[in-house]
């Protein structure tokens, strides 16, 4: 099978699973809470534009937020701009790496409200794109990653590099409840920052990488 073939096949298929676009998902979380969203200056921040800027932009407008769009393609955000003049008005394009990107809104903003992360189909640039960000996230912040999955679940639509890193770290924050959407975008993953720390599961393991470590313990004390 040819590679071209072999992508409108994987993009057929994954039509047919997928119960949520990326912007509709963007839209279903910060309408979730946009009372509160409203009562400040929000602002959303975003790597790898796209259907995911149209949603920020169209949220951002009724509550008066800041958007900001980082990615590295220029060619691709004015391809976007041309097509979409008037659904993405407003909206902050950041152009280059986006680790610079990010690390200069970081400095522009003390807070950060929705952080969605979709570039480099990588582990470890989504995990410091998040860690760059993180000490801007508060009470109330939302965080999205796309080619994301809870360990273990059974994933329907595509690779999930990009969360692999950065989900089991979520996991394991007593303040980060998580909830994983394998049937939106090509498999994400959500997370919304708490004041109280009761969410870390105390006996989580990530299935791929449990030792069985407990059992070999007691084993060895009897």
């Amino acid at each position: 099978m040819s590679r071209k073939l072999y992508r409108a096949v994987k993009r057929l298929r994954n039509s047919a699973f997928r119960k949520l676009s990326h912007g509709d998902l963007i839209k279903k979380l910060l309408t979730e809470d946009i009372d509160a969203l409203k009562k400040k200056s929000a602002v959303f921040v975003e790597t790898g534009c796209g259907i995911s800027t149209i949603s920020l932009t169209e949220v951002g407008k009724k509550i008066g937020a800041t958007v900001y769009s980082c990615d590295y393609n220029s060619k691709k955000a004015d391809e976007l701009k041309l097509a979409m003049p008037d659904q993405i008005s407003g909206v902050n394009f950041m152009i280059g790496d986006s680790l610079e990107s990010l690390a200069k809104i970081a400095e522009r903003h003390a807070e950060i409200d929705f952080l969605f992360l979709d570039s480099a189909a990588s582990a470890m640039h989504t995990f410091k794109e998040f860690l760059i960000m993180e000490k801007c996230l508060h009470p109330g912040s939302r965080v999205l990653v796309d080619n994301a999955a809870i360990p273990g679940v059974k994933r329907v639509l595509s690779p999930v590099r990009k969360g692999r890193i950065l989900v089991p770290y979520l996991l394991a924050s007593p303040f980060w409840e998580v909830k994983g959407y394998p049937e939106a975008g090509d498999s994400m993953v959500a997370a919304i920052m708490r004041s109280q720390a009761d969410y870390a599961d105390p006996d989580y393991e990530d299935p791929e990488y449990i030792d069985n470590w407990r059992a070999l313990f007691k084993k060895k004390l009897s």
